[in-house]
Parts: structure tokens; sequence; C-alpha cells
């Protein structure tokens, strides 16, 4: 019998996955001021252990100020880089590549958890650094009518954030990843530079579809260059 195409090998630029079956980035909201837990261990092991080809870690933030909420994984800082690398050392001892997910939530930051509501959170929640959970995006205009205002980033902090995702992928390359994906939907950060409603600028990230696209494409091209 022929062997289904899902179970053959599948080269992607200098990887070879074992097989087509990848794992998904899922948030699992259970990281500890941004570091991960046996939980994160256990979870990407396991589908590693089952033989996938693939594992994708979840949506990983490139700053503090950009966790979506309470218990999301970092990569803002080296310290990061070991307590990953156990994980990653785990998925590979399984035969199985690793990927993370680099993200940053801009306006949609410092909500619940899904299971809490997901409504916007206030200082009172008791996260011990609320003032660099700060809220950032293109412009100053809330995710929704029940949403806080964000501060708008200038043109010099929006380099600033580009350069966030290289380092962050330098750090996923020191860890041992074998690939990152760069989450650009769902609204977060570099899905309300490319919309018109969430991106209101006058500089060079904002107005025509070309300069709406330019923070998506620079940090797709520092993370490569990292």
């Amino acid at each position: 019998m022929t062997t289904p195409l899902l179970f053959t090998p599948l080269s992607l630029r200098g990887l070879t996955l074992r097989n087509r079956i990848v794992v998904a980035p899922m948030h699992q909201y259970s990281a500890v001021r941004g570091f991960p837990t046996d939980w994160h261990l256990m979870n990407a092991g396991r589908y590693a252990a089952g033989g996938v080809g693939l594992v994708m870690m979840e949506s990983t933030k490139v700053e503090r100020r950009g966790c979506g909420t309470v218990g999301d994984l970092g990569l803002w800082d080296d310290a990061f880089i070991e307590p990953l690398r156990r994980i990653v050392d785990f998925v590979h001892e399984c035969g199985t590549a690793v990927g993370i997910q680099l993200g940053h939530s801009g306006r949609k930051a410092r909500a619940g958890r899904p299971w809490e509501g997901g409504r916007p959170l206030g200082p009172e929640c008791g996260v011990t650094d609320w003032d660099d959970w700060e809220l950032v995006a293109p412009s100053a205009i809330a995710a929704d009518d029940k949403s806080p205002v964000p501060r708008a980033l200038s043109t010099a902090e929006v380099g600033e954030v580009v350069q966030a995702f290289g380092r962050a992928a330098a750090r996923a390359c020191k860890a041992g990843f074998d690939t990152v994906e760069i989450h650009g939907a769902h609204g977060f950060l570099v899905h309300e530079f490319l919309s018109p409603q969430a991106n209101q600028r006058t500089d060079q990230y904002g107005g025509s579809d070309a300069n709406r696209r330019r923070f998506a494409i620079e940090v797709a091209q520092c993370v490569r260059a990292n």
C-alpha cells in the first residue's frame, strides 16, 4: 500500500519534517511572569511523543507590553532562553521539530483570560509590573467600545518594536527552535497596522496600503535577519 502523503516527509528550506502533521500554536495561559512551566513541557511533549512532524508553541510576546493576558509566554529577555531550551530539547528527543510563534497584542493587551470574560483589566488585577504592561497601538483608537484607548506609538517606537521582534527571533534561535512564525492576524499589533480602521497614522507607517504594510514587512525582514 502506498504511504499516504500526510505521513511522508516535508522539506521547508533547511528544515525537514518527518511527516506533514503540524500542531498549531495554542495559548496555554500558564506562563509565570512570561516564563514557561512544566505545563508547557507536558503540552508540547505529548504531541511530540505522539509522533507529529512539527509542534508550534503559542504566541510568545516580544515585549512585556505586548502580552495579551495573564499567563502569556515571553521572549523579551535573555532569561527566557534556557527555560524554553528545556522544552525544545525534549521535543527534539522525540524526533519532532519545534517552532515558536512571535507576537504582540497591541491594543488588545491587558485583557482577562477567556474563561474570565476576556474583559479589560485594571491596576487592581494584582499584576506587579502594571506600568510596564502599557497599552500601545498604531493609533489612539480603542479595540471596541468596552476597551480603553491605547497610546499611539511614535515613529521611533515603531522601529523599536520591529527590533524587538528581531531580538526575540535571535533568542528563539539560541533556544534551539527550528522555525519561527510571526503572528499577523486576529486584530493584534501587526494586523492593527494593516487595518485602515485601526491605523490612522500620518507618517510612513499609515495612510496608503504600502505604508500600512511597512511595519509587517519590516518585522518579517528583521526576524529573517536574526
